[in-house]
């Protein structure tokens, strides 16, 4: 037998059969095609041998909630043991269009998008425009096109019958286009009703698709809390049989997780297709116009403005005058929040109890590069010195095995993979063919793969530095190296589109 690459000596971990010996492993045209102990690999010839004692080898992470959907985003993401990451929660409209210029262009890893809701719903009620090629041949994200657009009346305005109905055909053309489902920005428009919420659900049921929802309530206090935007999902849910993902639990949730964890296991056992994501950090990102962030809305989320970091000029919001001139000059700013704080062991127990949920995943909500206050950096390598955004856009997966594995014990290392590569495939595998063969060490199965020194693997970005993570020492996508020897192999575009099985 000969194959293109061999990886001797790896301690093998296959969170689909819970295999974990020391294995060889072969790969040949973009698929995993032998997988021997080491004294049967003997007689394999490879035109590549990589020795990987006293390293692990995984499937590569799948990541559900990335916004960072540039080459240079990808390519940080890459190094944090991404080898497949999708917009589900925002998504993206012209679907066709977006997908066609990133396979134009070339991505490091996998790729892919939902039907985007948000940038539906202001096309039809403020005539926004779709998103259009910039100057160097981009295209906006929905996530760039709705910050840009968020404080426009229909926005947060009720929908007429007619308008929901015109908003759902042009989401279906989206899942047609290949969408991944719809992505809802339903917290960022508090007042658009629940009949249209309870209309995507049951749509997206017909089609056969998930919805990904940022909730519509984020608060400590009632009425009106974290609480009641969990249970609006669960009812669309359990109302119209759609499979229906929670997006980001920990910073949604806030200090009612206990609350919330209760009510969706309770649903989940009763049969209903609820699932839910989370990164392990406890400070937040979005844009400083938020609906949540108005001042007078901070109090229930249990924060005030000096809790907020202006990431343009990186300072922190001095006072309520200060927020409210900022949400009025520039709405689309990038901003972090601490929900939690960090240094509390009261909230970090907090944020571990969004991971003891069963089946929580693993999701970085990846952010896009914001330099001197744009979202300018698409394509170069290394990260602009001036260029930042949410540390957690580059250090999730490794912060998740540094923290949740190495120094707190939440998780196995095994469990660590399951959360972030196994499990999401199998939430996403009925919709999307793709997923069937990634997420697992098997033969026949993609290889998408990383290896990494468990003892050493490392988040490194902060706010002020998006510092890339170490410890992965080779990254591979379609059986093709982006990563070797821990570092971005230069010009390496294997990555391609995933797209639902509508397309």
């Amino acid at each position: 037998m000969r194959v293109d690459t061999l990886f001797v000596g790896a301690r093998v971990l296959d969170p689909e059969s819970g295999l974990d010996q020391e294995r060889t492993v072969g790969v040949s045209g973009g698929e995993i095609v032998s997988i021997h102990t080491v004294a049967a690999s003997a007689g394999i010839e490879a035109n590549t041998v990589v020795n990987v004692d006293g390293l692990v080898l995984t499937p590569g992470f799948i990541d559900m909630h990335s916004h960072a959907q540039s080459p240079t985003g990808l390519a940080l993401q890459a190094l944090d043991g991404v080898t497949t990451a999708l917009d589900l929660e925002a998504g993206t409209l012209p679907v066709a269009a977006q997908y066609a210029r990133a396979e134009e262009e070339g991505r490091p890893i996998n790729f892919g998008f939902s039907s985007s809701w948000a940038v539906a719903r202001m096309h039809v009620l403020d005539g926004v425009p779709y998103p259009s090629p910039r100057a160097d041949g981009s295209i906006p994200s929905a996530l760039e096109t709705f910050y840009a657009n968020q404080m426009r009346p229909g926005w947060s305005s009720l929908a007429t019958a007619r308008q929901v109905d015109d908003i759902l055909a042009i989401v279906e053309e989206g899942i047609a286009a290949g969408g991944i489902g719809i992505g809802v920005l339903l917290g960022y428009s508090p007042n658009s009703g629940r009949d249209e919420f309870f209309a995507i659900a049951r749509r997206a049921e017909a089609l056969g698709m998930p919805v990904f929802t940022h909730s519509r309530r984020m608060s400590n206090l009632e009425p009106g809390s974290s609480l009641d935007g969990a249970l609006e999902i669960i009812g669309a849910a359990a109302g119209s049989g759609a499979a229906m993902h929670i997006c980001h639990i920990n910073s949604t949730s806030l200090r009612r997780i206990d609350d919330v964890a209760d009510a969706i296991v309770t649903a989940q056992e009763r049969g209903n297709l609820i699932t839910t994501e989370a990164y392990p950090y406890p400070v937040s990102s979005t844009s400083i116009g938020a609906a949540f962030l108005a001042p007078e809305q901070l109090h229930r989320l249990g924060i005030s403005p000096r809790d907020i970091l202006y990431l343009p000029t990186g300072e922190r919001v001095r006072d309520e005058a200060h927020l409210r001139g900022l949400r009025e000059t520039d709405p689309a700013g990038l901003c972090l929040i601490d929900y939690l704080q960090g240094d509390v062991e009261a909230d970090v127990q907090v944020l571990l109890r969004s991971f003891e949920l069963p089946g929580t995943v693993v999701a970085s909500d990846a952010m896009p590069l914001v330099r001197a206050g744009r979202f300018d950096v698409h394509n170069q390598w290394p990260v602009p010195k001036d260029a930042h955004t949410h540390p957690r856009s580059a250090g999730t997966f490794s912060r998740t095995l540094r923290w949740l594995v190495r120094e707190t014990g939440t998780f196995t290392l095994m469990e660590a993979m399951r959360r972030c590569s196994y499990l999401p495939a199998g939430i996403l595998e009925d919709s999307v063919p793709a997923m069937a063969t990634k997420g697992r060490i098997a033969v026949g199965a993609d290889a998408d793969l990383v290896v990494f020194d468990p003892r050493t693997v490392t988040d490194n970005a902060s706010a002020g530095d998006t510092a890339p993570s170490t410890g992965f020492r080779h990254v591979l996508v379609d059986g093709r190296f982006v990563v070797r020897d821990g570092e971005l192999v230069p010009g390496a575009q294997p990555g391609r589109a995933i797209r639902s099985g509508r397309a």
